[in-house]
């Protein structure tokens, strides 16, 4: 670390070594700040969540640069857009382009790579040059006028999905920031959105709160929650849904279920649903609430209720993503994938299809097998943040930590303490359920809409897929037995809050270290 650090004296990238030293004492105050909170402070578990998923996740934002996310320029590109369309303006060209401000160009083909004939997206590859162009180029400054476009598409989804981060960019452009003002803006926006919904999930769950919140201080959960990509309202998204339907499957028998609760959950199932179909599975959760909790029990009010909500489930995802729907169920198996051959023909792939898991009943349960086998570690380390960026090799998570991050889950899924007891066994079971289909639906569509045919493994999952419903997994480790048993000592609840500040400290070891690594890559 020194070495580097000396490297850097005497050059015009010694602002670096003041970087360092800010993101240090960042990271001593905050440490600081959440161990008062968490040990001194009357504040509740939510508000104290809030404080530290926020400020950490800005400590992220900040060292692993705009569009160095997976996929983030493709989300910043659909942002970009809704924020055309909020602002009145015009959103694409008569090529089907987005149009976005000159300014904002050279982001998505920045010069700094001395390539001229390859578009290079700014942060996509991570060296010191692009801290130093954001140094030199400042967050206020605009320098060019006039409307120019990018030759990057945005994903096919929601546009609600990106509201939060189209709002950041549309007053960034109101307030005439330059182009790393504008991607800080829209980066800021998602995380404020991440912290508020996880903070409503910690305050509304009646069970497995320091659940969601270790699994919030995840390196890949920190480094989503202030980028661009969707993942981080799906991610949200599905701890709030999680908490909801947590809090009325939990709910005394006093309290009812009125027309407010079905509306919200109604809400939900619009919000998520079409933004990434497979997380709609997470709705079948709700079998968890008896019957007993509506106002009037009736298992027609019941059935009514959750048909409602399963046609505003099918509705949606028809509505938006209708070729999506169709490119998962395509039944000849055969797609065009994006590159081209040496003669300039595009290349056409054959995936596996219907037919052939239909003949084969067992070949989806082999091939899913195969690919734990293949990648099932891969899949533990990339949940955690084993690589970070756009998967680069340099920016890891050690297996150590991942190792400690993973043990603090479990330790807060067991011992944990809620002012609500465990859930009856036949809701853990439910909940079992639940995560074994949604993880068969996940596998289910990569292998159909992914895989070519030649393949039993299934290509395409990445560990930050299990996030939104890696709660609900662990929450079924809960034990009603050993809830009874730790509520006679008075060590568990000092203990997990001390897990969770050891979690922050190693999530600061992570981001500390990937600074180091960028900084190194001098070029």
């Amino acid at each position: 670390m020194l070495q580097i650090l000396n490297g850097l004296q005497g050059t015009e990238d010694r602002f670096l070594i003041e970087w360092f030293i800010l993101l240090l004492i960042g990271l001593l105050v905050l440490f600081t700040a959440v161990i008062f909170l968490l040990f001194r402070s009357k504040l509740k578990l939510h508000q104290i969540y809030f404080v530290t998923v926020f400020w950490m996740g800005l400590m992220f934002m900040t060292v692993l640069p705009p569009l160095s996310a997976p996929d983030e320029v493709l989300h910043f590109v659909g942002a970009y857009e809704l924020s055309d369309k909020l602002m009145l303006t015009q959103s694409r060209d008569s090529d089907g382009n987005v149009i976005i401000r000159k300014e904002d160009e050279f982001i998505v083909d920045w010069p700094g790579d001395d390539d001229w004939n390859r578009a290079t997206v700014l942060g996509q590859t991570l060296d010191r040059s692009v801290y130093r162009e954001i140094h030199r180029y400042g967050l206020f400054t605009s320098r060019e006028n006039g409307d120019g476009i990018t030759l990057q598409q945005p994903v096919a989804t929601t546009p609600i999905a990106y509201l939060m981060p189209a709002l950041g960019i549309t007053l960034a452009r109101v307030l005439n920031f330059g182009a790393i003002g504008l991607l800080y803006a829209g980066r800021l926006m998602n995380l404020l959105m991440f912290s508020i919904l996880g903070s409503m999930a910690v305050r509304r769950t009646p069970v497995g709160k320091k659940i969601f919140f270790a699994v919030s201080l995840f390196p890949m959960t920190l480094e989503l929650a202030g980028s661009y990509s969707y993942d981080s309202f799906i991610i949200a998204l599905g701890f709030y849904l999680t908490a909801v339907i947590l809090s009325h499957a939990m709910k005394s028998k006093e309290t009812k279920i009125g027309i407010g609760d079905i509306v919200e959950m109604g809400v939900l199932a619009v919000l998520l649903s079409p933004c990434k179909m497979i997380y709609a599975t997470l709705f079948a959760l709700c079998l968890m609430i008896p019957v007993s909790r509506w106002k009037k029990p009736s298992v027609l009010r019941w059935g009514v209720t959750v048909l409602i909500i399963g046609a505003l489930i099918v509705g949606s995802i028809v509505l938006v993503n209708l070729r999506e729907v169709l490119r998962y169920v395509n039944v000849s198996g055969v797609t065009n994938a994006p590159e081209l051959t040496s003669s300039g023909e595009v290349n056409t792939v054959k995936l596996h299809d219907l037919q052939e898991l239909i003949k084969d009943k067992t070949l989806i349960i082999r091939i899913i097998r195969n690919t734990f086998q293949i990648l099932g570690k891969e899949y533990l380390g990339t949940t955690v943040g084993m690589w970070l960026g756009a998967f680069d090799r340099g920016l890891t998570t050690g297996s150590e930590l991942i190792a400690g991050f993973w043990s603090i889950a479990l330790i807060e899924a067991l011992l944990g303490r809620d002012d609500c007891r465990a859930p009856e066994w036949w809701k853990r079971v439910l909940m079992a359920v639940v995560s074994v289909l949604l993880s068969f639906v996940l596998f289910t569509s990569m292998l159909l809409s992914y895989t070519p045919a030649d393949t039993f493994y299934i290509l395409g999952v990445q560990g930050r897929y299990f996030l939104p419903y890696l709660p609900v997994i662990l929450m079924t480790l809960r034990s009603e037995r050993l809830d009874r048993i730790t509520a006679k000592t008075g060590w568990t609840e000092p203990f997990t809050r001390i897990l969770l500040a050891f979690e922050l400290a190693m999530s600061g070891m992570v981001i500390t270290g990937c600074f180091l690594t960028v900084v190194s890559r001098s070029v």
